[in-house]
Order: C-alpha cells, then sequence, then structure tokens
C-alpha cells in the first residue's frame, strides 16, 4: 500500500497490530508519507504503542474505543480477522482496507478497495529501511536471541506464536 515517501498517503489511517514488526514498518512508512496514524492494539500494549510516535493509540478490545473511532480513509490489518467486522464501518465509502490475510468476508459487497499485501523483495528498500533502523527513525524490538546451534529450539519457539522476533547468531 505504500512504499516510498514521495507517494501521497491517505489521510487518517488505522494499523491495526501496529507493535508488531510489520505493523512498527507500516506506521513507519505512513508517518514518512504524512498520515495521520492510529494504532491498534490490545489494552494491554497501549503503552508499547504510544512510544511509536503515533497521533492516536486506541485498544481493539475495547468496543467503546472501536466506536469512537473516526472515519477512516484507509485501515492496515496486520492481524487476524476477528477485529475486522467492527473496523469495517469506520471505513470511508471507496476507502482501503490493506491486509495482509486476504479479503475477509465481511468486506463482500460493501463500499471500499479491498488489497491484498504480498512481500516481494526489493532489496533497496530493505536496504533504506536497515539505514532508517541504524539512525533510530525506528525499531522492531528483537524478543530472543539463539545461537545457531539452538535452532530447533528457536524453531519451535518462533511455531508457538507470540514471542516476538527471533535472531540466530554464529
Amino acid at each position: 500500500m505504500l512504499q516510498r515517501p514521495k507517494e501521497r498517503c491517505p489521510e487518517v489511517i488505522l494499523i491495526t497490530g501496529a507493535i508488531g514488526g510489520v505493523g512498527r514498518t507500516a506506521v513507519h512508512v505512513a508517518k514518512q508519507h504524512g498520515a495521520h496514524v492510529i494504532a491498534g492494539v490490545r489494552s494491554s500494549q497501549r503503552a508499547e504503542a504510544e512510544r511509536l510516535g503515533v497521533d492516536r493509540v486506541i485498544a481493539l478490545d475495547d468496543v467503546k474505543e472501536v466506536g469512537n473511532l473516526p472515519e477512516l480513509d484507509a485501515t492496515a490489518k496486520m492481524v487476524g480477522h476477528q477485529t475486522i467486522d467492527q473496523l469495517l464501518p469506520h471505513i470511508r465509502k471507496n476507502g482501503v482496507l490493506a491486509t495482509v490475510l486476504g479479503a475477509p468476508p465481511s468486506a463482500a459487497g460493501r463500499d471500499l478497495r479491498v488489497v491484498t499485501i504480498w512481500a516481494h523483495p526489493d532489496s533497496a528498500r530493505l536496504e533504506e529501511l536497515g539505514r532508517e533502523v541504524a539512525r533510530g527513525l525506528f525499531s522492531i524490538p528483537i524478543s530472543r536471541r539463539f545461537k545457531l546451534s539452538q535452532i530447533g529450539e528457536a524453531q519451535q519457539l518462533a511455531e508457538n506464536g507470540g514471542i516476538g522476533k527471533i535472531v540466530l547468531t554464529l
């Protein structure tokens, strides 16, 4: 949805899963584009999300907060379909639902555009993002580090989910 800062971004964008690796990157890029960014996270993640430099944080597990969302130009959905039914009514007519999970059934028949986000190799953009991380412009926290000899344990932990980013070292 967002590639480079020279492209114009929707004015108001909600990024769900904003504290994850993909979500943090989406927040960073959207802010570069000049968007008003709302981070959608769990209530327990609010403090961490507020450190991302977003314009607003909402708890997706708080029905009242979700109900008070403004009209959204776009929603970037980085997590499961369970919250999307609550968010769809807030996306403006002809707005965008960008998702890494494909179109949810509840989007059918709505006056919005569903954009499926696919990873694609772009070494230049990855290098650019790496430089931005090195300059401290954003970060993707590493939850655990393992020696290469511990790859089995690291794989098991990753498969169980909910751990965050894992780094293997030599």
